[in-house]
C-alpha cells in the first residue's frame, strides 16, 4: 500500500513539476529513487504521531469562556479523540455549552513531517470559518503552543493557542487573541479523561 502510495505521489510530483516550474527545462532533474524515498518518509508516522494515542478515548471538560477579563463564564463539556488515517492525524469531537449557547466543534491535528510543525485545523458552530493553528510541542515543559488565524466578520484574526499536558490524562488547553496590547485570553478548557484517575506522565 506504501509503496502504491509512493508511487502515486510520485507521478503527481513530477506532473506538478513539469507544469508550475518548467521541469523539462531544469538543468537538473531529481532522480526518481531519492524523490520515492523523500515521498516514504513524508508518509510515514514517526515519533511525533505516536503521542496523538494516549489522547485517544473520552473525556469530561470545563470550560472557562472570557468575554472580559477576570470574569469567566464557567460551563462543562465532553470531547471526544481518536487517531485516524493510519495514526497520521488526531481528530476531536467536542460539545457543550459556551456563554450558555450550545456549541460544537471538530478538530484535526497533525505533525507535518516535511515543516517539522505540528498542525491544527479547527471549525465549529459558532461560525462558517475556521481557525488554522501551526507549532512547536515542548518537551521539557510538555506544552504545545501553536500561533495562526482565524476567520471572523472583521477578517482575519491572530490567535494563539497553548496545550499543557499535566499527566496522561489530563490537560489544560488555552486560547488567545493575539492583539497589539498583548494577549488576550479567549478561552480555557480543562481536559480530565471520563474513567479513571490522572496517572504521572512519563
Amino acid at each position: 500500500m506504501l509503496h502504491r502510495f509512493t508511487t502515486l505521489a510520485l507521478t503527481m510530483s513530477v506532473l506538478f513539476a513539469a507544469t508550475a516550474c518548467g521541469f523539462a527545462q531544469q538543468k537538473k532533474q531529481p532522480d526518481p529513487k531519492e524523490l520515492q524515498k523523500a515521498y516514504e518518509a513524508y508518509a510515514t508516522p514517526g515519533k511525533e504521531h505516536a503521542q496523538f494515542k494516549r489522547l485517544s478515548g473520552n473525556w469530561s471538560c470545563v470550560v472557562k469562556a472570557f468575554p472580559t477579563p477576570n470574569r469567566p463564564v464557567v460551563s462543562k463539556g465532553t470531547a471526544s479523540f481518536r487517531v485516524i488515517l493510519g495514526g497520521r492525524f488526531l481528530q476531536q469531537r467536542f460539545r457543550g455549552k459556551l456563554e450558555g449557547q450550545s456549541f460544537e466543534g471538530q478538530g484535526i491535528s497533525g505533525f507535518d513531517n516535511s515543516r517539522k510543525k505540528y498542525f491544527t485545523h479547527w471549525i465549529d458552530s459558532m461560525g462558517t470559518g475556521r481557525v488554522q493553528l501551526e507549532g512547536t510541542y515542548d518537551r521539557k515543559t510538555q506544552t504545545l503552543t501553536e500561533t495562526g488565524t482565524s476567520s471572523s466578520p472583521l477578517g482575519p484574526m491572530k490567535m494563539k493557542t497553548v496545550t499543557r499536558y499535566s499527566s496522561n490524562d489530563q490537560f489544560l488547553f488555552t486560547m488567545y487573541v493575539v492583539t497589539p496590547n498583548g494577549d488576550q485570553k479567549m478561552l480555557e478548557i480543562n481536559y480530565t479523561r471520563a474513567k479513571g484517575k490522572p496517572k504521572k506522565r512519563k
